[in-house]
């Protein structure tokens, strides 16, 4: 059993403009690449390292690592979504891990960001999906004001991740140990 926290009801203050949510398509790997630039910087890190080269090779094709949503506004880039399927053991459920969630700066607070979230679910749950993941630094705001009134914050999860040299050192210890073989 979850603790959960009351989602936050929505701000008076938003104004909503008229957006186009669609699937991304390789033609969209420049504007996607600098977005998560973009929004890398913004989270105070580094440079995201999702270039226009890797969104066209890991987000298409018959082993595509991620999908990814365009919101557009009067017909312009104004933000997207990329996420890929996870499952729940507990509930024998599909869902999916929404990975980014950016919306261009001057066009916050306009519903461009709940057109994508709500787009996510949509689409997600058409393949089977009956729920949504996604993480935030905990000093993001503003972000976890806007996630509070889509859902509540886990009170109870500590998120966890191996990377770069941990991550290695995992897979050896795997193959150090046994014979491991990928199903291809």
């Amino acid at each position: 059993m979850h603790a959960w926290q009351q989602p936050a009801e929505a701000p008076e203050d938003i104004e909503t403009v008229k957006v186009r949510v669609r699937a991304a398509t390789p033609e969209d790997a420049e504007a996607v690449a600098g977005m998560a630039r973009a929004f890398s910087v913004a989270d105070g890190g580094r440079p995201s390292r999702l270039s226009a080269e890797a969104f066209r090779r890991d987000g298409f094709g018959a082993r595509a690592g991620f999908t990814a949503l365009i919101a557009e506004v009067d017909g312009h880039v104004a933000g997207y979504a990329l996420f890929y399927p996870g499952y729940d053991s507990d509930g024998a459920t599909r869902g999916v891990y929404l990975a980014d969630l950016y919306v261009r700066a001057e066009l916050r607070r306009q519903g461009v960001g709940r057109a994508l979230v709500a787009a996510v679910a949509a689409h997600s749950r058409h393949d089977g999906a009956r729920w949504m993941f996604w993480s935030v630094l905990k000093r993001n705001k503003g972000a976890r004001r806007f996630y509070r009134t889509v859902a509540p914050e886990l009170r109870d999860v500590i998120v966890c991740a191996a990377f770069g040299d941990a991550f290695d050192r995992l897979a050896d210890e795997a193959r150090a140990s046994q014979s491991v073989r990928h199903p291809d």
